[in-house]
């Protein structure tokens, strides 16, 4: 009798509970691991995002610089458009660089595009796709240098590239980027 007990108690199978509970692990496990999986790629999306967003700031400020140092545009023209100069003020959308090849002037062509390799993998080819930059915008904020006694430097000037883009996540976000340009090369 007592091995007939033995058999029955070793032969019992899993209860309704017990699969409950082991399917309900398995589900909370498996979607934490879909949801991570979402936020890697919203990630690796923004991180694109931000690091075409740094490329736009440091192209504005290598034309400047390129401009004043080949002399196309003399220093006292290194200026916002309301304080006599040929940058235009405000957020704008990202374009393209007009003849005088700076970007934030009134002579800007289009809006800037992107050109990706298609599914072949090549760019240049008939399957490639354009993507336009159209949540992007850009400010050049030009500003003077204020001496400790209070008077302008007349040889320095500080100028900040802002570009604003989209967000997978919320509101837009900035990328700043500054440096002090002088009239000396």
């Amino acid at each position: 009798m007592k091995s007939a007990m033995r058999r029955s108690v070793s032969q019992r199978g899993f209860g309704l509970i017990e699969v409950l509970i082991a399917v309900l692990i398995l589900t909370v496990g498996l979607v934490g691991l879909a949801s991570l999986f979402g936020v890697s790629v919203a990630t690796t999306y923004q991180a694109q995002e931000s690091l075409l967003a740094k490329q736009l700031a440091r192209e504005a400020l290598e034309s400047i610089f390129t401009a004043r140092n080949t002399h196309q545009i003399t220093f006292d023209q290194i200026r916002n458009v309301a304080a006599g100069g040929i940058f235009l003020d405000g957020l704008l959308p990202v374009t393209t660089p007009g003849p005088d090849g700076l970007v934030g002037t009134a002579d800007d062509g289009p809006e800037v595009q992107m050109v990706l390799a298609g599914p072949d993998g090549v760019v240049g080819t008939g399957d490639d796709v354009i993507r336009r930059l159209t949540g992007y915008r850009r400010q050049i904020q030009i500003d003077p240098i204020i001496r400790p006694d209070g008077s302008i430097d007349a040889n320095l000037r500080q100028v900040t590239v802002t570009i604003q883009y989209p967000s997978v996540r919320g509101p837009a976000l900035n990328y700043r980027v500054g440096t002090y340009v002088s009239r000396f090369r």
